[in-house]
């Protein structure tokens, strides 16, 4: 995706958020204090797909919605809200990480395109040990 077509992706992106029902709860100071937005093909079609991510301030949950662009018209493809410790790419997939109550423990959620469904789903969800090295939270 070129960088016009994302600008206009990430436009619409912001606009769509404000006015979708489902996000009416989220101000505007809200959405203007997430991190920046990142692009990243997770359709396989070789097109980047606009990811959000809203801090949730005192709740601690993060909020992330996956947009794409279809025929011209902006599509949100995953919205989800966890406890976070990390968010990452790989493969073309959305990983997750939370913590647990568990000490020593997390959790690996990862999200994949659906092409019958056209949005992502879960794809699996595990429970993975994490070195003692590796335990203090990591950053978004």
């Amino acid at each position: 995706m070129g960088y016009v077509a994302a600008g206009v992706l990430a436009r619409r992106a912001s606009t769509s958020a404000r006015e979708d029902p489902h996000l009416r709860h989220q101000t505007d100071r809200a959405l203007l204090s997430r991190a920046a937005p990142e692009y990243h093909d997770l359709t396989g079609d070789g097109r980047d797909e606009l990811i959000v991510g809203v801090d949730g301030g005192t709740s601690h949950l993060l909020t992330i919605w996956v947009y794409m662009l279809k025929d011209g018209v902006m599509n949100r493809i995953l919205n989800i809200a966890q406890r976070t410790q990390a968010v990452e790419v790989a493969d073309g997939k959305l990983i997750v990480r939370e913590p647990t109550e568990t000490p020593g423990y997390e959790v690996r959620t990862v999200y994949a395109w659906d092409a019958k469904s056209q949005v992502m789903t879960e794809e699996s969800t595990e429970y993975d040990w994490r070195s003692p090295a590796s335990a203090a939270p990591r950053g978004r």
